[in-house]
């Protein structure tokens, strides 16, 4: 007997209620297993791109050394009227190592932006016996032009911060500078106050914080101290040149800032704390407290890469022990570091 066409079941052409929520939540647990590896995979690009501007550096430095015969070095400070007899000094901003090597790292026009005759910021000198009071705007193309080289693709912190920069700022009202995310290794000397951050196995600070006058043991300092391949005596694979640093946390960072472009080991690797900018000094979480900002640290998940004086670059865990540290920024500390120490 045949089923009258208006009495058949009719066809369903769609998926029920229940049928569309369990698709729904099977594609929400493939993206939520898919969103970690995808994020991983970003931060291991950025890392790849960090390691490949150490590189950079390393070479530039190198080039550097073959053509002057010591690795760059910063002028802050310790620098002299030109045409003065006897030498006057100026006690001006002068230029930091990372603007020495700009035309090995294809910034030939930056640096040949630059006037030399004065600082980078502040008074500087214009001739024998003669300042103007405000360099800084005389030099704010050059100083204040992003380098990328210089920057770190994990570092979320802006091109320009909000947050002043200090002793020496550069641009027009010597207050700014462009995000720098990279320093020098000025060694194991103390971050200018020998009672914070004291190593296990030294038990006598370090004279003259950030290496003054020539005492760094690291490979370079702000204040002139220069240092030659033949230096390094505990092996240019086993001394660190340069390493990352975070650009707001330390209120002094940005590349053209003599006083702001290298860094020691005495405040521990990874020290994270820094998120406060209310110019506070005395302050352990505060970017203006130089003891804490000035640092080696990163946004690398557990790890901090560091340039080494023979081009390579490696990456160090949060975890190593402060002895091994120290030792690594050391040049001719005769300490004897195991492969796997770090």
């Amino acid at each position: 007997m045949r089923v009258p066409a208006n009495r058949r079941s009719p066809i369903r052409d769609g998926f029920t209620l229940i049928e569309l929520l369990v698709v729904i939540a099977i594609i929400a647990v493939l993206i939520a297993l898919l969103l970690p590896a995808v994020q991983s995979a970003r931060e291991a690009a950025r890392r790849a791109q960090c390691v490949n501007n150490l590189k950079q550096l390393g070479i530039a430095m190198h080039n550097y050394h073959d053509t002057v015969g010591s690795f760059p070095t910063s002028f802050w400070r310790a620098t002299y009227v030109p045409g003065t007899n006897p030498p006057v000094q100026d006690n001006t901003n002068r230029h930091s190592w990372l603007t020495m090597i700009l035309p090995y790292i294809e910034q030939t026009n930056v640096y040949n932006s630059m006037n030399f005759m004065v600082g980078v910021g502040g008074n500087g000198p214009i001739g024998p016996g003669g300042l103007t009071a405000n360099s800084g705007a005389i030099n704010h193309t050059a100083t204040m032009s992003v380098i990328n080289a210089f920057i770190c693709p994990s570092d979320p912190s802006p091109n320009i911060s909000a947050f002043p920069r200090v002793d020496q700022g550069v641009g027009k009202n010597n207050d700014s500078g462009p995000k720098m995310d990279y320093a020098g290794n000025f060694g194991d000397n103390h971050n200018d106050d020998a009672t914070w951050w004291t190593f296990p196995n030294l038990p006598v600070a370090r004279d003259n914080g950030f290496g003054e006058t020539n005492t760094q043991t690291g490979i370079m300092c702000r204040s002139g101290g220069t240092t030659s391949m033949r230096d390094v005596v505990d092996g240019t694979s086993n001394t660190m040149a340069a390493g990352e640093v975070m650009y707001e946390t330390n209120d002094w960072w940005t590349w053209a800032n003599p006083n702001g472009s290298t860094c020691g080991t005495s405040c521990p690797i990874c020290y994270n704390r820094v998120t406060q900018h209310l110019g506070d000094a005395g302050s352990a979480i505060d970017s203006r407290n130089w003891r804490v900002g000035f640092g080696f640290r990163s946004q690398h998940p557990g790890i901090v890469n560091f340039l080494f004086c023979d081009g390579s670059v490696k990456a160090l865990k949060c975890s190593v022990s402060r002895v091994t540290y120290r030792a690594l920024s050391t040049r001719a500390g005769g300490e004897v570091i195991s492969a796997d120490a770090y």
